[in-house]
């Protein structure tokens, strides 16, 4: 529902231009502003390419025929896009993900900031594994985040309600693993019949006083050693927690002995290290390094940590939940360089000696360049030694099929339950939210002006890829002119209107009432479907108590009938 671009300068568009006969050279003004731009060309790619139709549509297909979409301009002299459907997506979708990640991003540092000001401490941890151009996204995904359970038949394996069973990944287990969790109090029985109590027993998060971490999943992809998924958590330390990290309350803060994060961290690697290879030997991180001056100090790649004692760190925090886009000099090449330039928090496994300014971009992209990459091929009938990142077209196209088969489903930032309340905050990470923060920041931003297209009208702008145009005259405030450009794209200027700030404001109104409407009605939808399905569950199971009682008597009545046993 959003689409941002930076100011243009009013001299962008002449008073009295042919904005039609202008076009290209707006094209080429807007090409000169990169975020926003880049964004929309991705997501235009995405559009023909993806396999999922909610970002087929994305950005094309009006919310209400009747009301149309409107391009507004803001008092800080952005153009804002409302009125179209937006996909939400945060792996797949550039625009979507950058409004997603944005407030997500707000999320993770009130959380930081408030755990830093009551006295706690933050660990910022990079998890990785290792790999190689061989291995499948979807294989290295399920090693470290998990897979679908399934039979023998490859049939996905469901649980008494019907939802699907889940393998837990490398991750799963490290939150669950009893020396990290301990045990608690339980009743015991011993092998004569009597019980016993067994006390309980602290884990290395009694230590140093977890109450629980927020992740961040990102994924790239180099020439050299192939797809790269990887994991940023922010780990909250430094609290006394009575009772669970879920469901307990924090009583006190301070910063853990640093014997106990020692601890934590020998754990982790060899914990990592081991789990990893448990799932394929292949993947196993190294435990140990030989590089000389290497910032793991020889404990090897697969686990980073850095503890954070002040908002100083923010930088850190900022890495976290980063926007998928690259950098204005390319993507790093590595977990090492994104955090170099993060604030020189970590390091994976490519030697500094291996990297040079020249080849950051070129030789690894994160899966947004690749719809970037294939746009400047395809679209801007760029080289391919020109064009920002790597791979043919064709290789390109595999290579988006493929992250969508191995992310989909998959959430990209998840805090662990109960966080949430330790800072004092509501919400949660489902995509019903994601969802909403893709569309909320267009219904809830003033604007000073704009215009309004039938759907006819945009579907002509859309089909003539002149959605920046239009952006582009909104923003100078040459409203009119947007008419004009429809009409040299072939459509009707008729179908388009100006409207004043308080016509826009009152639309944003209504449809920010609509919007919430459809998300209450999803989410009472939502409440009907678990409804039914635990009621399916205890039908299930009072059936299956009826058949094991029924099978019980008729095993009784069995016996009897056969007469007493002789010896």
């Amino acid at each position: 529902m959003t689409e941002f671009s930076h100011p243009l300068p009013p001299a962008t568009i002449p008073d009295g231009a042919d904005v039609a006969a202008e076009a290209t050279p707006a094209r080429a003004v807007v090409q000169a502003v990169a975020p926003g731009l880049r964004r929309w060309q991705g997501r235009r790619v995405l559009n023909g390419e993806s396999s999922i139709q909610a970002c087929r549509g994305c950005g094309r297909t009006p919310i209400d025929p009747e009301t149309g979409v409107i391009v507004g301009r803001s008092a800080e002299g952005y153009a804002v896009t409302l009125g179209v459907v937006r996909c939400g997506r945060i792996w797949f979708c550039p625009q979507c993900s950058a409004a997603i990640r944005r407030r997500r991003s707000e999320e993770v540092k009130t959380a930081a900031l408030r755990w830093l000001a009551s006295g706690g401490v933050l660990a910022a941890v990079v998890l990785t594994a290792r790999h190689n151009r061989t291995h499948r996204l979807a294989d290295l995904s399920d090693a470290l985040w998990g897979a679908p359970m399934r039979d023998e038949s490859g049939e996905p394996v469901r649980d008494r309600s019907g939802r699907p069973r889940r393998v837990p990944g490398a991750y799963q287990r490290m939150l669950t693993a009893p020396a990290f969790y301990g045990r608690p109090e339980s009743k015991r029985t011993r092998a004569d019949g009597s019980t016993y109590i067994r006390p309980a027993t602290p884990g290395i998060r009694h230590r140093i006083g977890y109450a629980g971490m927020v992740r961040a999943s990102e994924v790239t992809r180099s020439a050299e050693a192939g797809w790269h998924p990887h994991m940023n958590l922010l780990a909250f330390l430094g609290g006394t927690v009575e009772g669970t990290p879920a469901k307990g309350v924090v009583v006190a803060y301070g910063e853990p002995d640093a014997a106990a994060l020692e601890e934590w961290e020998d754990w982790l690697r060899e914990l990592w290290a081991e789990t990893l290879r448990r799932v394929d030997p292949a993947v196993r991180p190294s435990t140990e390094c030989g590089i000389p001056n290497c910032k793991c100090r020889g404990r090897g790649h697969g686990v980073m940590i850095k503890i954070i004692r002040s908002a100083d760190d923010a930088a850190l925090i900022d890495y976290l939940t980063k926007v998928q886009d690259g950098k204005a000099d390319g993507p790093a090449e590595s977990v090492q360089a994104d955090l170099d330039a993060a604030g020189g928090a970590a390091m994976e496994t490519v030697r500094a000696d291996t990297k040079s300014a020249g080849r950051m971009g070129r030789r690894s992209m994160v899966p947004f360049q690749m719809l970037y990459r294939l746009w400047d091929l395809e679209q801007e009938c760029m080289d391919e030694d020109q064009a920002p990142g790597y791979g043919r077209p064709d290789q390109l196209r595999a290579w988006i099929a493929e992250h969508e088969e191995a992310m989909a489903g998959r959430r990209a930032i998840e805090w662990t339950r109960g966080l949430r309340g330790h800072v004092g905050l509501e919400g949660d990470d489902s995509e019903e939210t994601d969802r909403k923060f893709a569309y909320e920041e267009a219904v809830a931003r003033p604007l000073t002006g704009g215009v309004l297209m039938s759907p006819t009208a945009y579907g002509t702008v859309v089909r003539g890829y002149a959605e920046p145009e239009v952006e582009a005259i909104v923003t100078a405030e040459i409203y009119d002119a947007v008419g004009d450009l429809v009409y040299g794209l072939g459509g009707l200027a008729g179908h388009v209107r100006p409207l004043t700030a308080d016509e826009i404001a009152g639309v944003q109104e209504a449809m920010a009432a609509r919007l919430l409407a459809q998300r209450e009605e999803r989410e009472r939808q939502a409440l009907i479907d678990r409804a039914e399905a635990d009621a399916l569950a205890a039908d299930l199971a009072h059936g299956l108590r009826r058949r094991l009682a029924g099978r019980l008597a008729q095993l009784v009545a069995a016996r009897a009938a056969s007469g007493p046993t002789s010896h």
